[in-house]
């Protein structure tokens, strides 16, 4: 028989979440085959309770090529670059793999409560894939329920080796979850590296108007302001990662697109000048829009994201609302989400830049980007009732002064600098945190934590130490032929490990029983016979967690390597950052995990237990620390790693796993089973 399955409270610890919980489970109390389906692009609505709908997409996943014949003459001409099918980028013809001809691909903008089918076809002709919906919780059936499947949502969380096997080469794969928590969320591969060669897009989850505490702080909340981000290669991304782990080459974007377009901005030899247009963002004066801002960044670069002669009102992060602050710029770490508000000023006219300057990694080629945001003449007085956005219905109306201000001419093009603008920045590179450098522990969400999240020591507290590592590693040197002692310093290309350790993905799922106790290592209980901080050591890292435990976790940028800072993503919930600081605030400081041990022993990390920001994504300052809690309430294995993608594939992941296998529903009916095969000796 099947099961009747309700949504449950999401997000346990924040107060809106709890409150909404009661609301939410009676929006959804159906069965997926006895729903109607509606195509997806009819799901982006006024989200209203007890308006839910099964929202069903299909993504076609193929290998493409930027400035293609479908293009025609493209940058040449800046029209043709908007043709159905093109695909620009910078202008730069490469090899790429999108979804439906799109990058980013095709938009999910649904509202709280939906149900979320996505049918994935693999047309690439040898790779498997999976896709991973960054920001969603994937929240889990209860034990109470632990045979209904449509709520078995661990398996839908898109990590292979984790919660499924790779999506083989011209097969598909069904996903379909409810949509618990509302925000600024994305999707992306997660198999090898084609997140940067196009499979991504935006995932947006509305909520009705009661729900969201900043809804009075902005008029629109449009489909298109959503802003998506990426740093760029010329090349395909593994042929970046061969040639940097082969043969010395560098790890720097060249580039930088704005929703998967923009004019590269440095001079490229034997090519035109690239007539590639801008992304633009349109505005009336008078009114307060909502942009939503996503990093899909795949290397070290942070983008500095600022709108000239505007100001920021800061609203939310990975989708949970903040205290509002005003700033004149953030920065915005690989996997993070930032809603900003930006208000369309009366008396302005015209074109204004945004800018999207890169750091780090995308500091040594000043990759950048440009937009443009541009204000749109007023409605003719007959018409210029009209409507606020999706989810206002009051009449605008404008002084009659406002029709004849003159139209603003496009300034020159900012200079790419790094240095902070005056006035607020929020999230700054490898700063110490300052009322002018606000960093993300300095920030307050609109709720408070839960209470049982707000006790002084939390039930369990692990120190994770993010570093690379100048240590010989088999799968780039040979100990007999090119040995890594032996090689100069600059060919010496450094293994990004948490706490000496490098992850190893096992053969068969987690979920599906691919955990097996001899291959599995921490800190605590380290390899038999191994000196991980001599040798080598790759194993399945992983923590087990009590279901209902609280957990601290101190990641720790011990910054003895350049100035790599670490955004650290945890997949099946957030966690609240209760403190981030960089001790030693000048260049080429660097602190050790033992120290930074010591330092809390001796109570000298000072945790916010009130209203500490609710994230999923956070970076570790470059010689410093974050610390964060999370409540051990979703069962299942749950991965845990740098977001950057050539450290998370060279292995800076670990696992961990909340809960007793009892604890973890089932999988679904006829769900892919893979793993290793050793034909019978005959």
């Amino acid at each position: 028989m099947a099961c009747g399955c309700q949504l449950s409270a999401v997000a346990a610890g924040t107060m809106v979440l709890l409150v909404l919980g009661a609301a939410i489970a009676t929006l959804t109390s159906v069965i997926l085959a006895q729903e109607p389906h509606t195509p997806g692009r009819f799901c982006y609505r006024k989200c209203v309770e007890g308006d839910t709908r099964v929202c069903e997409f299909n993504f076609d996943v193929h290998p493409y090529q930027t400035m293609s014949r479908a293009c025609y003459d493209c940058p040449r001409n800046a029209t043709d670059c908007s043709r159905p099918d093109c695909i620009a980028g910078d202008g730069v013809t490469r090899r790429i793999m999108v979804i439906n001809k799109q990058m980013p691909g095709p938009p999910i903008q649904v509202c709280l409560g939906d149900r979320v089918v996505v049918n994935v076809k693999n047309s690439l002709h040898s790779d498997g894939l999976t896709i991973h919906w960054h920001g969603l919780t994937m929240r889990g059936a209860s034990t109470a329920e632990p045979d209904c499947p449509s709520k078995a949502t661990p398996y839908m969380d898109g990590t292979p080796g984790i919660t499924q096997c790779d999506i083989a080469p011209h097969t598909s794969f069904r996903y379909s979850f409810i949509a618990t928590n509302a925000g600024t969320h994305f999707y992306h591969s997660h198999s090898g590296f084609q997140r940067g060669d196009g499979v991504y897009g935006a995932f947006i989850v509305r909520e009705p108007d009661e729900y969201d505490p900043n809804r009075y702080t902005y008029d629109y909340d449009l489909p298109e302001h959503v802003i998506l981000i990426h740093d760029w290669l010329h090349l395909p991304t593994q042929d970046k990662f061969l040639f940097r782990h082969h043969s010395g080459g560098d790890d720097f974007p060249k580039s930088m697109l704005v929703n998967g377009h923009g004019p590269h901005q440095h001079a490229l030899p034997n090519t035109v000048p690239s007539l590639v247009p801008y992304s633009v963002f349109k505005v009336i004066p008078g009114n307060r829009y909502r942009l939503r801002f996503i990093s899909n960044a795949i290397l070290n670069c942070p983008i500095v994201v600022s709108v000239e002669d505007h100001s920021l009102t800061v609203i939310a992060s990975d989708g949970n609302p903040l205290v509002p602050v005003n700033a004149s710029s953030i920065v915005v770490y690989a996997g993070e989400r930032w809603d900003v508000v930006l208000t369309a000023e009366y008396g302005k006219s015209g074109y204004y830049w945004m800018s999207f300057f890169g750091g780090v990694d995308c500091a040594e080629t000043q990759a950048h980007q440009f937009a443009l945001l541009q204000y749109e003449d007023l409605p003719d007085q007959a018409v210029k009732g009209g409507t606020k956005g999706v989810s206002t219905l009051d009449p605008v109306t404008y002084p009659d002064s406002l029709y004849s201000v003159p139209k603003r001419t496009l300034s020159q093009k900012p200079n790419y600098t790094m240095e902070p603008p005056s006035g607020v920045q929020v999230n700054s590179i490898n700063r110490a945190c300052t009322d002018d450098l606000r960093c993300v522990a300095w920030l307050r969400s609109y709720y408070p934590m839960a209470p049982e999240a707000m006790r002084p020591v939390a039930d369990f507290t692990y120190y994770l130490a993010f570093e690379m590592n100048r240590i010989h590693n088999a799968h780039y040197y040979s100990r007999s032929y090119y040995n890594f002692d032996l090689l100069p310093e600059d060919q010496q290309i450094p293994t990004p490990q948490i706490n000496n350790l490098t992850f190893a993905h096992p053969a068969t799922p987690l979920l599906l029983g691919g955990a097996y106790g001899e291959d599995i290592c921490n800190v605590e209980s380290p390899l038999v016979g191994r000196s991980c901080h001599d040798d080598y050591c790759e194993c399945l890292h992983m923590y087990s967690i009590p279901l209902g435990a609280t957990v601290d976790l101190v990641f720790i940028d011990e910054g003895q390597y350049g100035d790599e800072n670490h955004p650290i993503h945890m997949h099946g919930g957030h966690f609240w950052v209760l403190a981030q600081d960089r001790p030693n605030d000048v260049d080429n400081a660097f602190i050790t995990r033992s120290q930074v041990i010591e330092m809390d022993k001796q109570g000298l990390i000072e945790r916010n237990l009130v209203n500490p920001p609710y994230k999923d994504t956070v970076t570790i300052p470059d010689g410093g620390y974050t610390v964060v809690r999370f409540a051990a309430t979703n069962p299942g294995y749950w991965l845990l790693h740098c977001h950057l993608l050539f450290h998370s594939a060279a292995g800076m992941d670990l696992v961990i796993k909340i809960g007793e296998d009892s604890d973890i529903p089932r999988p679904p009916p006829n769900f892919p089973t893979c793993g290793n095969f050793r034909s019978p000796d005959l």
